[in-house]
């Protein structure tokens, strides 16, 4: 990014951001031994707890169905700890995929030539599915404010006066005074269009941003949720919004920083 300080003629060499994936999954799993049945030949084995008389998928042009009829007390069951799924539709939970990912071509963020009290944006995608379970939660955080090598940063925005903002709190960023780096997140559906799917609970529009979460030692702050829901979803997406604004008295020079998400399924 090339940004021309008016007051001294120098080039500033803003370098784009990166953006790092990080997909993380955590299971806990006690189990204690069990028994079921199970029948051979020297044509089948099979492995089950029971026979019944009929299960699997049906399906028509306006619904799907599993079922599982025979069965012995097939169902969900649920108290404080645990969870049972009893029934041989329950086996098609294991098929979905948890993923996430940023959209091709969209890891390097560049801001072009900057003019100072003139805020710039540029966007990545960002989509979740977690088709099983109760639902996601993304994290976002920062290794460090822009930097150059020096040791000179761009601080991360505070967003408005009266509007104040934090890594946890968003708040409203529409002044040309107010400088730094920050972002937002906007749940969209697949044409691109607003939804607020996801992220409604943490920014209430595309005027309320955020500084990251600076993790870098020693700061206490740790990463903070962007993006979550409590159901199983496939494919729901959030454009990133990264918005930066300097001042004339900003120093020429080289900054950059990396941009690290955490998805993490919600079981």
């Amino acid at each position: 990014m090339i940004y021309q300080n008016q007051s001294t003629k120098t080039p500033m060499i803003f370098k784009s951001v990166p953006v790092i994936i990080l997909v993380a999954g955590f299971w806990l799993l006690a189990a204690s031994s069990s028994r079921a049945e199970n029948f051979t030949s020297p044509h089948y084995r099979i492995e089950w707890g029971n026979l019944n008389i009929t299960s699997g998928k049906k399906n028509s042009a306006t619904y799907e169905l599993t079922d599982t009829v025979g069965q012995n007390a097939p169902g969900a069951f649920t108290n404080s700890g645990f969870i049972v799924k009893s029934g041989f539709q329950y086996i098609y939970d294991s098929f979905n995929k948890f993923s996430f990912r940023i959209d091709n071509g969209q890891l390097a963020i560049n801001f072009g030539t900057l003019v100072p009290n003139i805020g710039v944006t540029d966007t990545n995608t960002i989509t979740i599915s977690s088709p099983a379970g109760h639902g996601y939660f993304v994290y976002a955080r920062e290794n460090h404010p822009l930097r150059q090598e020096i040791g000179i940063t761009i601080p991360d925005t505070t967003c408005d006066i009266g509007s104040t903002c934090s890594p946890s709190v968003s708040g409203t960023w529409n002044l040309n005074t107010t400088y730094g780096f920050g972002f937002n997140a906007i749940g969209i559906n697949s044409s691109g269009a607003a939804t607020h799917i996801g992220t409604s609970a943490y920014f209430g529009n595309d005027s309320y941003f955020r500084p990251l979460a600076n993790v870098e030692p020693p700061s206490t702050l740790t990463a903070q949720v962007i993006m979550s829901e409590t159901a199983p979803v496939t494919n729901h997406s959030a454009r990133i919004t990264y918005k930066i604004n300097v001042s004339a008295i900003q120093a020429a020079g080289d900054y950059e920083n990396s941009v690290i998400f955490t998805a993490i399924p919600y079981y």
